[in-house]
C-alpha cells in the first residue's frame, strides 16, 4: 500500500455542473436526452469551483460565488474552444494535486448524478474533437476519484425497503438545502432558445452553491452520527464495566 503524507492545502475537488441544448429533433419522451456524438446536440457549458479544503469548507455564499469560473458557448469561438478551457481547469487542479503527493492522491471531481452524465459527457467530447485521442482521454478522466453525491448520500435517507437507488438532485436539496429547487434541466433548452443567457448563468452558479452546501452537509452528518456511535458505545462500556461491579459485589455479599 502507498503511503505519503497528506498536504490538505494541495488537495483540490471541483465541483462542477454542465449544460446542455438539444433540438427538438433529438429530445426522448423521457430521460437524458444529450449525447455528446449528435452533432445537432450542444454543449453549453457550465460553472466550476475549485475547492481547496483547508479554505474553502465554509464559505459564504458571497464569497462562494466569487469563487466560481464560469465557461460558456457564446463566450468562446467554437464548442472546441470551449472544452479546451475545461480542460484546462480539470487539468491544473489534477496537477497541483499529483505533483504535491508524488502522484499518490489524485483531485477530486463532485457533483450531483456527474457519474451517469457529465463524466461520460466530457470523456467522449475530448475524443470527438481531438483534445485528446481515445487512449489518453481515458487516462486523463481515470486520473480523477469522483465524488458522486447522488450515490454518497444514499445511506443518510430511510431505507426502508431492501433496494438502494441513487437520489436525484431535488431530494439532496430538500434534505441538505432549506427552501432550495431547481427545475428540470430541459427548461434551459427554451432558455437558450430565447438567448437567455444571463438566467442559464445565474441558474448554474447556484447549482454549484447549493451542491457545495449539500456537500458540507453530508460531511457534518457523517461526523455528527460518529460521534453518536462513538457515545454510545462509551455509554455501553461503562454500563457493562457498572454491571461487572454490582455482580463483583453481590458475589462478595453473598
Amino acid at each position: 500500500m502507498s503511503h505519503y503524507k497528506l498536504k490538505l492545502g494541495k488537495c483540490r475537488t471541483v465541483f462542477f455542473d454542465l449544460e446542455f441544448y438539444v433540438p427538438e429533433t433529438s429530445r426522448l419522451e423521457k430521460g437524458f436526452c444529450y449525447n455528446p456524438w449528435d452533432k445537432r446536440c450542444k454543449l453549453l457549458g457550465g460553472s466550476f469551483f475549485t475547492a481547496n479544503p483547508d479554505k474553502h469548507f465554509d464559505l459564504s455564499e458571497a464569497r462562494l460565488k466569487k469563487q466560481i469560473t464560469s465557461l460558456w458557448l457564446w463566450n468562446h469561438d467554437s464548442e472546441k474552444a470551449l472544452l479546451q478551457a475545461i480542460y484546462e481547469i480539470l487539468n491544473s487542479a489534477l496537477q497541483i494535486v499529483r505533483q504535491a503527493h508524488d502522484d499518490k492522491l489524485t483531485a477530486i471531481l463532485c457533483g450531483i448524478g456527474i457519474s451517469t452524465s457529465d463524466i461520460l459527457v466530457l470523456t467522449d467530447l475530448f475524443k470527438r474533437y481531438k483534445i485528446l485521442d481515445n487512449a489518453e482521454a481515458f487516462a486523463f478522466m481515470n486520473k480523477f476519484r469522483i465524488l458522486d453525491l447522488s450515490q454518497m448520500a444514499v445511506g443518510l435517507f430511510n431505507a426502508n425497503i431492501d433496494f438502494i437507488y441513487p437520489k436525484v438532485k431535488n431530494d439532496l436539496f430538500n434534505k441538505f438545502v432549506t427552501g432550495q429547487k431547481f427545475e428540470s434541466g430541459t427548461t434551459v433548452w427554451e432558455m437558450y432558445e430565447k438567448k437567455e443567457y444571463q438566467a442559464i448563468q445565474d441558474r448554474v452558479v447556484d447549482e454549484i452553491v447549493a451542491t457545495h452546501r449539500c456537500y458540507r452537509e453530508i460531511v457534518l452528518d457523517i461526523r455528527h452520527t460518529k460521534a453518536e456511535v462513538k457515545r454510545v458505545k462509551g455509554l455501553e462500556q461503562h454500563r457493562d464495566k457498572l454491571l461487572s461491579r454490582v455482580v463483583e459485589l453481590e458475589s462478595l455479599t453473598s
